[in-house]
């Protein structure tokens, strides 16, 4: 286990010396070569909508097709265009009726619009979209889209596009908690070889990513993350998306400063288009506030949470009441603190694509007022954390009630430690790690937002029981590589049992991750200080 923490560690410092392709893309969010039947003047829309298509930067795209059919109103691919940026395939998320709306304006049957198509291979893209926008089941639909994409890419080999859609298709049929990595990997092996042929393509670096958006997979794409973090700087998904890379290799900083530059380019855009401040990247500033988190930069994560707070109450937006929350929530994990605020009653209307943030929330208060011996309080976040469980069986979520049940246990564990119920405190975190290893590995930050492997191994440091503690710490250094509690768990641990090696490494790792960490982070001294005494002496 020891030395596989080791090997871990010391990728880390060979990961930012990633050599990158020369050749630099002639545009502001990538190179994009598709042949088409439109007119020459309505091109460069066309292009960009594609370009923007493949940086998920969905309503810029739908604008500069909508900007290519005035220009050329019988130009089909603009409709395509339009109507397939109403499909956002790795959320299982579509705008149904926009996209046939679409359709429609372009011909009112599928037979007037075959016929006022000029070529074949343009048919076949238009093809798609009755496929993707079809009658029946979303994943039926996704399936049969998929299997039409891939017969395109083998008709036309030469067609760059087909093939990048056909990769990003094959993502689109992937859904949360099903077991193996099949269709990841068939989508990044595609990915992969237009990258190696076309490294400024923006699909082609971004569809890597998300393949292999994994611990165990993640190496492959680190290439890609770096390269897909210069194509784009424009569009803000392409600034946050190599993060996702960056995160599964621990790296801290790059995490913050690519975030931070995600959001940069957000605001500049709903600046120029004078959009709602709804439209700003708030997702990459929940990113940044994360890696924040894990850097003991804890002040700037107020800040954040402000920012978000201030733009949720003008607004109104739930979204944004969502990213305040989770922040939020975060933030008083990561201090050890409860507020003191009134627990969250259990509540899954609060759910959804971005999770549950009051589920969340009652995590951090619940475990604050464990740490903080206020057993009655914890033991009553773990009862509303049950009824979580509960309703999301009902519900037939198998895969979200295990996750309220990883947190249902780490609260009856914290309560149980406040008592002084050591073994009772193991018992139920032994539970949860069972659970969490059923799980898929996180895709970003922490979820749950406390690990339960991390929490286990916290406590049995506590327990006094080090080598259990570093066999489950790697175990959640694997799953989240390099999170700040769980080194600093491992270090603790490998100290007491005189493992020089490993402690050194931890507290070294830590010591650059904390570089510009706040005065005031708690373990900072104690991080900095590791192996002065022993230095002294043999001076």
């Amino acid at each position: 286990m020891r030395n596989r923490l080791l090997l871990t560690l010391a990728s880390l410092a060979l990961v930012p010396a990633m050599a990158l392709a020369a050749q630099q893309p002639s545009t502001d969010i990538g190179d994009i070569d598709f042949p088409n039947s439109g007119s020459p003047a309505a091109q460069a829309s066309f292009l960009r909508g594609v370009a923007a298509l493949h940086n998920f930067w969905f309503d810029e795209a739908a604008d500069e097709f909508k900007n290519a059919q005035e220009v050329d109103p019988n130009f089909a691919l603009a409709y395509w265009g339009e109507a397939i940026s109403y499909n956002h395939p790795l959320w299982a998320e579509q705008d149904i009726a926009a996209a046939r709306a679409t359709l429609r304006r372009f011909g009112k049957t599928r037979k007037e619009r075959m016929e006022k198509t000029p070529t074949e291979r343009e048919r076949m893209y238009l093809e798609a979209l009755e496929i993707l926008y079809g009658e029946g089941d979303k994943l039926a639909r996704d399936k049969a889209y998929e299997k039409h994409m891939g017969k395109m890419q083998e008709k036309y080999p030469e067609d760059t596009e087909a093939a990048v859609f056909h990769a990003l298709s094959i993502l689109g049929t992937v859904r949360r908690g099903e077991p193996g990595y099949y269709r990841q990997v068939r989508a990044g092996a595609i990915a992969l070889e237009l990258f190696k042929k076309y490294p400024n393509h923006p699909g082609a670096a971004h569809f890597v990513i998300h393949s292999f958006d994994d611990p165990t997979h993640a190496p492959l794409a680190l290439e890609a993350a770096e390269k897909y973090a210069l194509i784009a700087p424009e569009a803000s998904h392409a600034r946050h998306m190599p993060t996702h890379i960056f995160v599964q290799h621990g790296m801290w900083d790059r995490v913050a400063k690519s975030n931070a530059e995600a959001f940069e380019a957000s605001a500049n855009w709903v600046e120029r288009k004078n959009l709602s401040i709804a439209k700003k990247d708030y997702h990459s500033l929940e990113w940044r506030a994360y890696a924040n988190a894990q850097r003991g930069v804890w002040g700037e994560i107020k800040d954040a949470i402000d920012l978000v707070a201030d733009a949720a109450n003008e607004t109104n937006d739930a979204r944004l009441r969502w990213y305040n929350q989770i922040m939020e929530a975060r933030y008083l994990l990561v201090t050890g603190k409860d507020d003191g605020r009134p627990l969250p009653e259990a509540d899954m209307g609060a759910g959804g694509r971005y999770g549950n943030a009051n589920a969340d929330m009652l995590l951090a208060l619940g475990l604050g007022s464990g740490k903080a011996k206020n057993a009655e309080r914890t033991e009553e976040a773990a009862s509303r954390m049950a009824k979580y469980v509960a309703m999301a069986e009902e519900k037939g979520n198998a895969y979200q009630a295990r996750n309220y049940a990883i947190m249902m246990h780490e609260l009856k564990a914290s309560a149980a430690m406040a008592r002084g119920e050591t073994d009772e405190a193991l018992s139920q975190l032994a539970k949860a790690v069972e659970l969490e290893d059923m799980q898929d590995p996180p895709s970003g930050p922490a979820n749950p937002i406390k690990p339960s492997h991390e929490l286990y191994g916290e406590f049995l440091v506590k327990a006094g029981k080090y080598q259990e503690a570093i066999d489950v710490l790697n175990v959640s250094l694997q799953r989240t590589p390099n999170r700040t509690h769980s080194l600093l768990a491992l270090a603790r641990a490998a100290d007491k049992l005189g493992d020089v090696e490993t402690a050194s490494v931890a507290y070294a790792t830590l010591r650059m991750f904390l570089v510009d960490a706040d005065a005031d982070v708690p373990f900072l001294a104690e991080v900095r200080g590791y192996g002065e005494s022993t230095d002294d002496a043999g001076n």
